[in-house]
């Protein structure tokens, strides 16, 4: 029932309210085709499908890789997580980490690699990268500088489409490692239950197909 009580399911509620007790028909199309889609973008199933559209191969084979790539995502808790990930993967290969985001954000990850006792001559700091786009151009001119062959790069799971497509022109042997990974597939009715949680999940998975074509 919470779900039906808290945006977006009262929003939905509303919509079909509006439906029934509006006499316009524009109105009521419009109240419709809000409510189905707003229905349609905040349930679990939605997620697994969408997430079809981002699956990406990780065909690096290799022993041991010569950095590891962590991306960011602004001051949020999706660059946390990848920071974490980042160091998880540092203490099984003990490789340096190059750290890419915009000015305050990559500092910030940087700060957070430090405070978890990883060495600052082992953190490459790239704190120019404005999007996606930059965030592999910038790498890529790192790793051509440092000879670079075999990479690791880490990102939120939804993400990593699009660094692939990137990185499609580069001739560096990459494995992709997810922050997030999915483990939130549809199981019960409950699934099919309108959440915030799964509407701001798909809006992310949303933006990122839109980022792959334009």
């Amino acid at each position: 029932m919470k779900g039906w009580i808290f945006p977006p399911g009262i929003l939905i509620i509303v919509f079909i309210i509006n439906f029934f007790f509006l006499r316009n028909f524009i109105l009521r199309f419009i109240n419709f085709f809000s409510a189905l889609t707003l229905y349609i973008l905040s349930i679990t199933p939605t997620s697994d499908f969408l997430a079809l559209f981002l699956k990406v191969k990780s065909d690096g084979k290799f022993y041991k890789p010569d950095v590891i790539f962590v991306l960011g995502a602004g001051l949020s808790d999706e660059s946390i997580s990848r920071i974490v990930k980042g160091y998880e993967t540092f203490k099984i290969y003990n490789v340096p980490i190059v750290i890419s985001g915009y000015k305050v954000e990559a500092r910030m990850m940087k700060n957070k690699l430090l405070n978890l006792g990883i060495p600052d001559s082992l953190i490459i700091l790239d704190s120019l990268a404005r999007n996606t786009k930059e965030n592999v151009r910038n790498f890529v001119e790192i790793a051509n500088k440092r000879g670079v062959r075999n990479v690791i790069v880490i990102s939120s799971f939804y993400h990593l489409k699009r660094i692939d497509k990137e990185f499609s022109n580069s001739n560096l042997n990459i494995k992709y490692i997810a922050s997030n990974p999915m483990d939130y597939k549809a199981k019960t009715f409950l699934d099919f239950i309108p959440s915030y949680s799964s509407f701001s999940r798909n809006m992310n998975y949303l933006n990122e197909i839109v980022g792959l074509y334009f």
